[in-house]
């Protein structure tokens, strides 16, 4: 009992002692203009929050210059067309991914009938909407060299990104299996 007491008393001592330091260095830092929690004549039981600087106003916007009744835009910079165009896209897939037989089934020498080629999110959202709660469908994106699982929630329509760049395929930044043939990739997570 002795020395449960005395471990305890010394437990108590180096939290005390570990408060106080706490509390000087916190003072030193306010003589140097530093912020600390613990303002100039903080006691143990008067702390305050911290108290963080104004910040600055937000800009004003001018009002955009008129004519005839309408805005003018100022020329700014020209936005580059995409590398990705849908034919390069489309040559993509001709030559490096129709080799690998994406999009036909695995046992058959035929389509699978959830992969719909080239399509836009917005007509698959429209098939999709036609449909149960857990459709799907893989369609070779618009945008970029790769896949898209569009997949009907109740919430509505998803779009996860499948990535094709190596010599497997994986759905981009949420599951890192890898899986030889997207046949196998839609298998798995059906």
């Amino acid at each position: 009992v002795r020395k449960s007491k005395a471990a305890d008393e010394k437990r108590r001592s180096l939290a005390r002692q570990a408060r106080d330091d706490y509390r000087r260095l916190s003072l030193q830092g306010i003589h140097r203009g530093k912020q600390a929690d613990i303002s100039k004549g903080a006691t143990a039981g008067d702390r305050r929050p911290l108290q963080y600087p104004p910040l600055p106003p937000k800009p004003k916007l001018l009002p955009p210059a008129m004519a005839n009744g309408r805005a003018i835009r100022k020329e700014g910079i020209q936005r580059t067309i995409s590398n990705s165009t849908e034919e390069s896209i489309i040559k993509w897939f001709k030559e490096e991914q129709f080799p690998l037989r994406a999009g036909y089934q695995k046992t058959a020498d035929t389509i699978a009938p959830w992969f719909h080629g080239i399509l836009t999110s917005k007509k698959a959202e429209e098939l999709l909407n036609k449909t149960v709660p857990g459709s799907f469908l893989v369609r070779v994106s618009e945008k970029i060299k790769g896949y898209v699982l569009s997949y009907r929630s109740v919430e509505g329509c998803k779009h996860f990104l499948i990535d094709a760049s190596s010599d497997s395929y994986s759905f981009l930044g949420v599951d890192q299996l890898q899986h030889s043939m997207l046949a196998d990739l839609v298998d798995y997570h059906k």
